[in-house]
């Protein structure tokens, strides 16, 4: 186990996590090599393959964040031994990474290690630190660069930022609100620094012939066409969603061309995903020396989540659903401002729309006469209705 302690290490996450379950620190060799370190929690050597928790966890699939309710994938004690915290020793897998100078991987190595975060940020406080620059923490933005260069280079490899807007719904003192949220610096560094996990973590998977789920994804369609043909659209990137293929799970390693890389996994929040959990146990058995899962029981396991995942996303959407409507029903305003994106099924009215006010892209049904893909406004009434989709009328 590597002893990486003495690092410098930050947590960035929201307010109230959950699941706190990644990290990353800089490591400077002899003055001017600087070296990305990224760790994530390793709850899967606290209990062993299909184990009473392994299985429910395997049945649950994934957490369930619901707007007023957390449903945790992994027992509550577990989540507690692994997550990562401010001062607190933590046993991770973590991985190393030596840019080129052009923000593509020289060298990586993935290792078991124990961590001590010296810093847990929000958001807000990491955008703070970033912004105003101070030398005692010189660290920080020096990963920033170095993640900002990396996703720079997976774009001239045909990467795409969905470079939009998203939204979340809160309850506040009983009453339903949308909040609009727009990517800060310190999400987007996150995120990069969560790709790029991936991304090492299938190569090592991989050059070492060890079964894993990857996650492959071909773009069928000219993607810089429609954004150029669209660009002054504010639903250029939704509408580009609707000509792109979906991406799915495989144990054959394949190109994630949305994401730029020649293969993907995902496997950094094995807290609250179980086939990160899976992807993290493989890389840690291989580490340590422990019989792996082989290609059948891996497919086995496609297959269960893959069913468990899509129950999981009906309860999240009927749940969204159900607050939704509450929020349309209490505003009772006069009307609302929609950018009309496509027909899903034109005989039954039901279209997916965007409402720029809240950021909110939405499925409904729509009686009203439009024209596509446009950056026509048009004013709909919200009309309460019996259907499982919002209704509105022109």
């Amino acid at each position: 186990m590597r002893d990486l302690t003495n690092l410098k290490t930050f947590i960035i996450d929201s307010e109230d996590p959950k699941e706190i379950d990644d990290a990353f620190s800089l490591e400077l060799i002899e003055g001017n090599i600087k070296k990305l370190w990224i760790h994530i929690s390793n709850p899967c050597k606290l209990f062993s393959t299909d184990s009473k928790i392994d299985i429910e966890a395997r049945c649950k699939c994934s957490s369930l964040y619901l707007i007023d309710q957390y449903i945790p994938m992994l027992p509550y004690e577990i989540i507690e031994k692994a997550n990562l915290n401010q001062n607190k020793f933590s046993e991770t897998i973590s991985a190393s990474i030596i840019f080129n100078d052009n923000g593509s991987i020289n060298k990586y190595e993935i290792v078991e290690a124990i961590i001590k975060p010296k810093y847990q940020l929000t958001y807000d406080d990491a955008d703070e630190i970033i912004d105003l620059e101070p030398k005692e923490e010189f660290e920080i933005i020096e990963i920033k660069n170095l993640l900002i260069n990396s996703l720079n280079y997976r774009k001239t490899q045909g990467a795409i930022n969905f470079d939009m807007p998203s939204y979340k719904i809160k309850i506040n003192n009983d009453k339903v609100e949308i909040q609009s949220i727009h990517k800060s610096i310190s999400q987007t560094i996150v995120s990069e620094s969560m790709i790029l996990m991936g991304f090492v973590t299938s190569l090592y998977l991989f050059e070492n012939n060890i079964a894993t789920p990857y996650r492959t994804h071909k773009i069928n369609c000219d993607a810089s066409g429609i954004l150029e043909k669209y660009k002054d659209s504010i639903i250029k990137y939704s509408i580009l969603k609707q000509y792109m293929g979906k991406s799915y799970i495989t144990t054959k390693a394949n190109k994630h061309e949305s994401l730029g890389l020649a293969k993907y996994t995902q496997c950094t929040s094995p807290l609250r995903r179980y086939l990160d959990l899976i992807v993290q146990r493989q890389v840690f058995n291989s580490l340590t020396n422990i019989a792996l899962l082989n290609h059948n029981k891996i497919n086995e396991i496609i297959d269960i989540t893959k069913t468990k995942q899509s129950e999981n996303n009906n309860i999240y959407k009927n749940d969204r659903l159900k607050y939704l409507n509450k929020f349309f029903y209490n505003e009772k305003k006069e009307f609302y401002k929609i950018i009309f994106i496509r027909w899903i099924n034109n005989k039954k009215n039901i279209a997916l729309v965007y409402f720029p006010e809240y950021s909110l892209e939405l499925l409904i049904v729509l009686y009203i006469t439009i024209e596509t893909y446009t950056n026509k406004i048009y004013k709909v009434k919200y009309n309460l209705n019996d259907n499982n989709l919002l209704e509105f009328i022109h």
